[in-house]
């Protein structure tokens, strides 16, 4: 009864080592490739929601504080894929260090 218990225990420290590793966060410095987008606004992000591309549909190519980025309610998008725009060339708007930036793939 000993050794179920062990090897439980054994699979539990292991699966939760491998999922830390997993789920290390990379930098934007980090990113293989090009150069990310370029960020238009200076001001202070708390969460992810708080930074956008700077054109809807995620048709921008540029990051920018939400405050400053564009009024998206009722457009629709179409799901086109322009060369150089935020979500063709893989990319999300994020909040680091308390300012927008690109985190991509």
């Amino acid at each position: 009864m000993r050794r179920p218990v062990l090897a439980r225990l054994l699979t539990l420290v292991v699966g939760m080592t491998l999922g830390a590793l997993a789920g290390c966060d990379l930098g934007v410095e980090d990113l293989p490739g090009g150069e990310p987008p370029p960020v238009l606004s200076n001001k202070t992000c708390y969460d992810e929601d708080d930074c956008v591309a700077d054109a809807c549909c995620g048709l921008g190519t540029a990051v920018t504080h939400v405050t400053e980025g564009p009024s998206c309610g009722g457009v629709t998008c179409t799901g086109s894929c322009q060369p150089g725009s935020i979500d063709c060339g893989r990319c999300i708007p994020t909040c680091r260090n308390s300012r927008c930036s690109a985190a991509c793939q």
